[in-house]
């Protein structure tokens, strides 16, 4: 148990020191905030921006000039509360640079 804790901090730490490249907003604020989205919540638009779809109907919708590569070939992103008002988006490298 312990091991697995010790690996998700590690995973974390990767979204430190990142900001929206458009608002200036720091991603990650060390409260665990950024994740993993899966692929099915995510839907590419021609341009580069995309649209987040979340369990419920609401979608959101990032312009490419807010895309940053992610540091592997996931999806992630950063939120705050209560709103889920999206701080970061991190695409992987081949739709981050469409």
């Amino acid at each position: 148990m312990r091991l697995v804790l010790i690996a998700l901090a590690v995973a974390h730490n990767w979204y430190s020191g990142y900001h929206d490249p458009v608002t200036g907003y720091e991603c990650c604020d060390d409260k665990k905030d950024c994740r993993v989205i899966s692929p099915r919540y995510v839907e590419p638009l021609p341009g580069g921006d995309f649209i987040i779809h979340t369990g419920s109907k609401a979608q959101y919708f990032i312009p490419k000039n807010r895309v940053m590569e992610s540091e592997d070939s996931q999806y992630h992103i950063c939120t705050s509360s209560p709103h889920m008002t999206i701080r970061c988006f991190f695409a992987p490298h081949t739709e981050a640079s469409r």
